[in-house]
């Protein structure tokens, strides 16, 4: 598991590191407008939009059962992430 904060600097760009398990849940809680949770799969060089699982007002949720480089997540300073 890792969980972190929006800094004013987002997005916040996470490296997929082994001990996350798959399938491996990648959560976003922002009402942000231009929130994004997006997924890369050649070393952080291109990002894609993956279909989200689960959206709110407040969050976004999306599972992966793939293996993948990067995470990024985009939103507001103060917004939390976490990946499961």
């Amino acid at each position: 598991m890792a969980s972190g904060i929006l800094p004013s600097t987002s997005p916040v760009v996470v490296v997929f590191q082994d001990y996350f398990k798959l399938p491996m849940t990648a959560t976003l809680k922002s009402s942000n407008v231009a929130r994004l949770v997006e997924f890369s799969t050649d070393g952080g060089i291109e990002y894609f939009t993956p279909t989200y699982d689960k959206t709110s007002s407040t969050m976004i949720a999306v599972i992966s059962n793939s293996r993948l480089t990067h995470l990024r997540f985009t939103g507001a300073a103060g917004d939390t992430w976490s990946i499961l």
